[in-house]
């Protein structure tokens, strides 16, 4: 079984990829292949001993959006496994060992999501992570995250691979890994969530207030926009996704009133009017974005 880590960069430290690409190349047993997206466009500086390695296929793009880049990698016919880990996460020590497992245990599963747990305090990601659940069910979609999820490579080319006009750097700016779940259940593909396969990661929202209401805008207008884009194509079942992306940020909101967290609620309420914006959008723009 060959397996292939994928990272992509864009605009981040060389300090926090070298950290994923270097935790990447240290798994034992060893990956055969690292591949590296660089969207940055002057050449990220790395270290000698991440560039030297053999394992590493280096990909140098203009491309700003996460999607486009990843559709980009190379995929030799030998290759079993791709494995996706962002540039601010790093694969747990043992996950490779922890990957081969499951896939002996499982033969038939073709997507695993893995769990993303914060660096600061190893607390899950997120609360639906944090639950778990069947990944073959629809409402559990969400539990893949673009941060920690590994494909066959055969189930990648099948599936069409990322929709390029989702995910960060593209028109609607997220949503590419829902998206590419959603597209994974329609289409019956037999997927798992396990929480034993971690990637350690940066906590939410830590870059700074004002940012970070941006990315929640942002995030929530993907979102709306992804629900349009199925709906359209007849596939109720995300009306579901339409009622909880509504209901959370209300919730959270009140939460935080209680709590007294008051720096969160425009967070909050940036995320439910990207969330509408997009879903009216969607319908309205031009075919280029609606794939």
């Amino acid at each position: 079984m060959k397996i292939a880590v994928v990272t992509n960069s864009y605009k981040r430290s060389s300090e926090l990829v070298t950290r994923s690409l270097s935790q990447s190349l240290s798994q034992s047993p060893p990956v055969q292949q690292l591949i590296f997206v660089d969207q940055n466009p002057v050449p990220l500086q790395l270290p000698d001993d991440v560039t030297l390695d053999s394992r590493l296929t280096r990909v140098q793009t203009t491309e700003s959006c996460v999607s486009s880049a990843r559709n980009l990698i190379p995929i030799a016919d030998d290759v079993d496994w791709l494995i996706f880990c962002d540039d601010d996460g790093y694969l747990e020590n043992g996950y490779i060992a922890e990957f081969i497992r499951l896939t002996q245990q499982n033969p038939n599963i073709d997507i695993f999501a893995g769990a993303i747990v914060r660096e600061d305090n190893l607390d899950f990601y997120t609360p639906r992570q944090a639950v778990g659940g069947d990944l073959g069910k629809f409402r559990n979609a969400k539990l893949l995250m673009g941060s920690n999820f590994a494909v066959k490579s055969k189930t990648f080319r099948e599936l069409g691979k990322f929709d390029e006009a989702f995910g960060a750097g593209s028109y609607w700016g997220s949503g590419e890994e829902t998206d590419f779940a959603w597209k994974a259940n329609f289409n019956k593909i037999p997927s798992k969530y396990s929480p034993t396969l971690r990637v350690i990661h940066k906590p939410p929202y830590h870059e700074g207030f004002h940012l970070s209401v941006k990315k929640a805008y942002r995030y929530g207008r993907g979102k709306g926009a992804l629900v349009s884009k199925w709906l359209l194509r007849g596939h109720f079942l995300v009306l579901i996704e339409a009622m909880e992306m509504t209901i959370i940020p209300i919730v959270q909101t009140a939460k935080a009133l209680i709590t007294l967290k008051w720096n969160y609620i425009p967070i909050y309420a940036a995320a439910l009017a990207g969330r509408f914006i997009g879903l009216l959008e969607y319908p309205f723009v031009s075919n280029r974005n609606r794939p």
